[in-house]
């Protein structure tokens, strides 16, 4: 029986292998966002490179006295935040107590932050709140960030590319139906192989079952 078993998990995964098609996935960066006492360093964010999958670090700089600030996150795009919806930090510090091992005195002191966007997040403007709380006194900085669609361009034309009279022809129709017709060839290939190996390995597993019924 357990030889049974992983004949059949390798079946599946060589499967899996063979039908499911390949996949690339952005690589997600990350804005670093200074907070100090003065305010947001960054302030309002509109660079076209910031795109869906990226994220936000929030940096707690301020190095006031008794001064802590609240990043609030307005993450459903409404305009205002809600706690039950929204997103927001805990309370960040400038620096955090370490005992003699490097280990956090407070398990709960923070000085940063991060706000991740999904891969498919909504494009727009997403508003944002930095309450900074200092003996008593509360100040509140209102900023914003665009969010691009991540779009994967093909590559343009490098240097050495050949323009004009005297380069190679391009691909002429039936160059690409050549390819489209071995591409298909390659697919019939792969399947085929495929079919083959679970066919041999149901072979194997027959004469596994017949020689312990001996």
């Amino acid at each position: 029986m357990a030889a049974q078993r992983t004949i059949a998990v390798i079946a599946a995964l060589l499967m899996v292998t063979v039908l499911l098609p390949a996949s690339g996935a952005h690589e997600q960066k990350t804005l670093t966002v200074i907070m100090t006492g003065d305010g947001v360093v960054s302030g309002n964010i509109t660079d076209s490179a910031f795109v869906q999958g990226n994220a936000l670090w929030f940096r707690m700089e301020d190095s006031s006295d008794n001064a802590s600030m609240v990043v609030r996150f307005d993450s459903n795009m409404d305009g205002s935040f809600n706690a039950s919806e929204d997103n927001m930090s805990t309370e960040l510090v400038n620096e955090c107590a370490l005992d003699e091992n490097g280990s956090l005195v407070d398990e709960d002191c923070a000085v940063s932050w991060t706000y991740a966007f999904d891969m498919n997040a909504e494009i727009g403007t997403y508003l944002f709140w930095v309450d900074r709380t200092q003996n008593g006194t509360e100040t509140t900085w209102n900023h914003s960030i665009i969010v691009h669609e991540d779009i994967h361009e093909e590559d343009g034309p490098s240097p050495g590319d050949c323009f004009g009279a005297g380069c190679p022809e391009e691909e002429t129709e039936d160059d690409e139906s050549a390819s489209s017709v071995l591409s298909g060839v390659d697919r019939t290939y792969v399947l085929v192989l495929g079919a083959v190996s679970l066919i041999g390995m149901a072979a194997m597993l027959n004469s596994i079952s017949k020689e312990k019924q001996r």
